[in-house]
């Protein structure tokens, strides 16, 4: 590689060049330069230009193709310089310097204005931006038929390598820097780099940052009135214009985060007007923005490595990161969906919502349930809101499937790659499965040392009672009354929920049904020593009536926290009492951590743990593959070696390279989020906060839960704890109206379920709280006024 040599020729020598190939003459004042030498001519007539002397590894056929571009958007009557011709009719000139060194010379007509980045950004109005947006419109168009070999080059500031240089230096960053960097070139991986190839090309400035556009007026700007520097023009993507464009106008607004999106629409919609996007662009454009920002940082960070004295350095980059961090508090989808609206662009949203319906009633099964009077169709998920045709946002409060929240980029980027490359059985040998295997079971007590990797918790929960079986040599199975384990066959039968509700057939002759321990409504009140016994002698005496019958426990399989049931913390102690009692007896213990795992709970990473007791099996399923058909089931290597019978268990599915690729991003996910942690500290605020509301409405009898893992039980009377189960209903709609998706527990349904993906936040928590607030006040209200 050649190594580039800056020039350094005198004015006196440079002058004489002027004169002799442009006639030119006059003062020279040096400019600044990363490696050329730029001055500013000033001719006795005051007539200014800039000269720009390039440095010796400039390829000359890209100075030829920016003298190009200029000349052609000069006829196009954009207001950027050209380069004059020398008195051979060339827009280069070479020069020599006293080693034979050939530099290239140009010299370019001087553009009056001021640099948009010196204006106050308090002096930025809706009418810069929008000239801002249509300049920027005009300059594409005005390249949309130019052409020229010069621009096809490898540029390292081409918005294209963005994602290759970003990775190359974001390790040169601090570890909180890092977190926010990588959550954006993961969202360019999964969301933005499988659109690249339906984005329109083209030849472009590539750098209309705030110190190449020129205003019209330093204390009261409106219009654009120039654009320069034309040394990284480069064929892209031609959005990239765009994105790099709002990059550094809104790097320039220090505003508020919602003040900043109407500044990027308002950008977007009058480029719109001049060069309509289509909607693939602005599909790509926030991700697009933040990975020009993402650049940036990483390129800064080895500059502030190499001179950590320099304040300059951090200076210059602190607007990029307050703009990161504002963007990182915006939903990409929400974004999308305000910049179409600006745009006036509208986008097919598929079959009509009763169309959809219609056919579900006919041909998907009528017992296909649907959520609220009125469904809703969704078409997006990001973190912890779910979208609408509309681009309508709803907060998620339910959907603990997804637990690291909805498509997270990493568990998406996870997915791909791994499809891409193979999925197969277990039959063949892959990493994967012993990988993720090993992580998973890292997390558990030592005793539970085998993973047997299936589809559901249903699946997951049916081969835990075979597993039971087969060590036991016994049938009978304790359930805890109101719990739910799945949809199979066997999971039904052990279901109380579903045998004792409607169509149930009640409990098969082998089933027995043991107490809720439910310290709220339940027989024996309070979380104390005297309640958790009491709960537990209602298995003591099932265990009883087993033997008595001359028969044996197989299993004994209970929730970890009692999800369908109600939203149910049982008492301290309730387990370890349970679990000594069922293993006397020659029964094993399972535990459904189907609903409640993978560190919702916040104190533990399952909630079994809270119990202070190990499990001899334990279920896994829904988080597990953050809305991945994925489960598991962990045992103890006694247990696994007793169902070696000469009987194969193969599972086609279970334990693919690809659900094991995803399984170990999700926990990947919880461990580098901090999301147990997270789940804690954001369930306790979220419990406070209602908890404050229980004493403002009487119409709260309880609210109980860990960690993110929480219910609200809703009565008439807090004496009599009559069930408010029409108020209930009333409030999941009311909710609904305030887009926000809720749901409800219990036998009588009065008790609001909380189990939102672990992305929910502290803000996402007060906006719950106020709209339960209000909805509890016309509660309150209606009932005064009847």
């Amino acid at each position: 590689m050649t190594t580039a040599k800056t020039p350094d020729f005198s004015d006196i020598e440079i002058l004489q060049l002027l004169t002799q190939q442009y006639q030119l003459s006059g003062q020279l004042k040096s400019l600044p330069g990363y490696c050329d030498q730029n001055l500013l001519l000033t001719t006795a007539d005051h007539e200014q230009y800039i000269v720009k002397i390039a440095n010796s590894a400039e390829p000359e056929i890209e100075l030829a193709m920016q003298n190009a571009a200029m000349t052609h958007l000069t006829e196009k009557k954009c207001a950027v310089p050209h380069a004059l011709v020398n008195k051979q009719g060339d827009t280069i000139t070479t020069m020599t310097d006293g080693q034979q060194k050939s530099f290239c010379m140009r010299v370019l007509t001087f553009l009056q204005g001021q640099f948009y980045a010196e204006a106050n950004s308090l002096s930025h109005t809706p009418a810069l931006w929008s000239d801002l947006g249509k300049f920027i419109g005009h300059l594409d168009l005005a390249l949309a038929d130019f052409q020229h070999p010069g621009a096809y080059r490898y540029l390292d500031w081409d918005l294209a390598q963005g994602y290759r240089m970003c990775m190359s230096k974001k390790h040169l960053l601090n570890t909180q820097q890092a977190a926010i960097v990588e959550k954006f070139l993961s969202m360019y991986q999964t969301q933005t780099m499988p659109l690249l190839a339906q984005l329109p090309q083209g030849i472009i400035h590539n750098d209309a940052n705030d110190y190449n556009l020129l205003i019209d007026d330093m204390n009261a700007p409106r219009k654009i009135t120039g654009l320069i520097d034309f040394g990284d023009m480069v064929y892209s993507h031609i959005v990239n214009e765009l994105a790099i464009a709002c990059a550094y106008a809104l790097m320039g607004e220090k505003s508020k985060q919602q003040d900043i999106l109407s500044t990027f629409k308002t950008i977007v919609a009058s480029y719109h007007q001049v060069r309509p996007l289509q909607d693939v662009e602005l599909e790509v454009l926030y991700s697009l923005v933040a990975l020009r920002l993402c650049t940036t940082v990483c390129n800064s960070a080895l500059a502030i490595i190499e001179e950590p004295e320099n304040d300059y350095l951090l200076i210059s980059v602190k607007p990029a990161w307050q703009l990161l961090e504002q963007f990182s508090a915006l939903n990409s989808y929400a974004v999308l969906c305000q910049l179409r609206q600006a745009c006036q662009l509208t986008v097919d949203s598929g079959k009509l919502p009763a169309d959809i319906i219609s056919y579900r009633s006919k041909h998907l099964g009528k017992t296909l349930s649907l959520s609220y009077q009125e469904p809703l169709k969704m078409v997006r998920g990001q973190g912890a809101y779910l979208f609408n045709e509309q681009g309508v946002p709803y907060l998620d409060m339910v959907n603990n499937v997804c637990h690291v929240g909805h498509c997270h980029p990493k568990v998406v980027a996870a997915a791909q790659a791994q499809m891409a490359k193979l999925n197969t059985n277990t039959r063949y040998l892959h990493d994967n499965i012993i990988n993720y295997a090993d992580k998973l079971l890292a997390t558990m007590p030592d005793e539970l040392s085998v993973c047997m990797l299936v589809n559901s918790g249903s699946e997951a929960n049916e081969l835990a009672f075979r597993l039971a079986r087969y060590y036991t040599k016994a049938t009978e199975l304790l359930v805890v009354d109101g719990a739910y384990h799945g949809n199979t066959n066997a999971c039904i039968e052990a279901s109380p929920y579903k045998f004792d509700g409607p169509g149930g057939e009640g409990a098969q002759p082998y089933v027995h049904k043991v107490s809720l321990p439910d310290p709220y409504r339940g027989e024996f009140l309070g979380n104390t020593p005297e309640s958790a016994n009491a709960y537990a002698n209602s298995v003591k005496e099932s265990l009883a009536k087993i033997e008595r019958a001359g028969k044996k426990p197989s299993a004994f399989i209970c929730e970890s926290l009692q999800g369908v049931a109600g939203q149910i913390i049982m008492p301290d102690g309730y387990l370890t009492n349970v679990y000594q009692l069922v293993r006397d007896a020659g029964g094993v213990c399972i535990a459904d951590e189907v609903q409640v795992g993978f560190g919702r709970v916040g104190t533990h990473m399952w909630a079994f743990e809270t119990q202070d007791v190990v499990p001899d099996i334990v279920t896994l399923g829904k988080p597990i593959g953050n809305g991945h058909p994925m489960a598991a089931v962990i045992t103890t290597q006694a247990i696994a070696d007793a169902f070696v019978t000469g009987m194969e268990y193969f599972n086609t599915f279970g334990g693919n390279p690809v659900s094991c690729a995803i399984g170990m991003a999700v926990l990947d996910v919880i461990e580098e989020e901090q999301l147990q942690k997270h789940a804690l500290i954001t369930g306790q605020y979220f419990q406070e906060k209602l908890t404050e509301l229980q004493q403002q409405f009487k119409l709260i009898g309880d609210v109980r839960g860990l960690g993110l893992f929480i219910g609200v039980e809703l009565v008439e009377d807090r004496i009599t704890k009559k069930p408010a189960t029409d108020k209930t209903s009333w409030l999941v709609e009311f909710f609904k109206q305030h887009r926000i998706l809720l749901s409800t527990e219990g036998a009588f349904y009065n008790i609001l379920k909380i189990k939102p993906p672990l992305a929910f936040t502290q803000t996402d928590a007060d906006k719950f709280i106020e709209v339960l607030r209000l909805g509890l006040t016309e509660l309150e209200n209606n009932s005064v006024n009847n």
